[in-house]
């Protein structure tokens, strides 16, 4: 009979294997739309997103990185079925056919110039609840800048979510350099005591954002 630590070991394996095969296929996550927009999302985590946004009710999303604004239209699709909360998504490039969404602001810049963190502070300043989700440039060097930028917004119970830790060889990329899943570590061991990895937020098992779902402490 196998013992609890050879499963374990399976169910890594397994694991990797198909976020591989999942990232490395272009009709996968590369051809996902929502509404005819295009996400360049693993729809599982887009399942645990929602879930999420309706179990604390999130009054400002802040997205960093918007690329074509599928996510972010995804994203008000949820406020608008709960009847609350808006999305403030920045992005150093502008694209004109973006969806537009009364609920969705785009903000031209980068996510770590302080005039664009001062016109989120502000925003999220005047609500309760806040939520963010960093998938803009997947260095270290620039996600720990937007962990230490944005992660003090987040109010208590509501989530920090650090995309693609997956990149580094975790498992995928192994030629990338240190990312998000590094920052992620450095940022947790720099504050302790703000957020925990909300690991049943990986219940699919397959994510794209493994050790990445941080909700906020109190």
């Amino acid at each position: 009979m196998p013992t609890r630590r050879a499963t374990e070991r399976r169910k890594r394996s397994v694991e990797s294997k198909f976020t591989n095969l999942y990232y490395d296929d272009p009709s996968t996550w590369r051809a996902t739309y929502w509404f005819g927009v295009h996400t360049a999302k693993c729809p599982l985590d887009l399942w645990i997103f929602q879930e999420i946004i309706s179990e604390t009710r999130p009054d400002l999303i802040v997205e960093a990185g918007t690329h074509k604004g599928g996510s972010a239209h995804f994203l008000a699709s949820i406020c608008d079925i709960l009847g609350n909360g808006e999305v403030v998504t920045i992005d150093v490039i502008e694209q004109p056919d973006r969806p537009q969404h009364p609920r969705v602001t785009y903000l031209r810049g980068s996510s770590t110039d302080p005039e664009v963190a001062a016109q989120v502070r502000r925003r999220a300043e005047a609500v309760e609840r806040v939520m963010v989700i960093l998938d803009s440039d997947h260095s270290e060097a620039h996600v720990f800048d937007e962990l230490c930028q944005f992660g003090p917004l987040v109010t208590p119970g509501c989530y920090l979510i650090v995309e693609d830790t997956i990149v580094n060889g975790n498992p995928v990329l192994p030629d990338f350099g240190p990312g998000p899943a590094e920052a992620v570590d450095r940022y947790l061991a720099q504050e302790p005591s703000l957020f925990v990895v909300d690991r049943s937020r990986e219940k699919f098992h397959l994510t794209f954002n493994s050790g990445g779902y941080l909700r906020k402490i109190g």
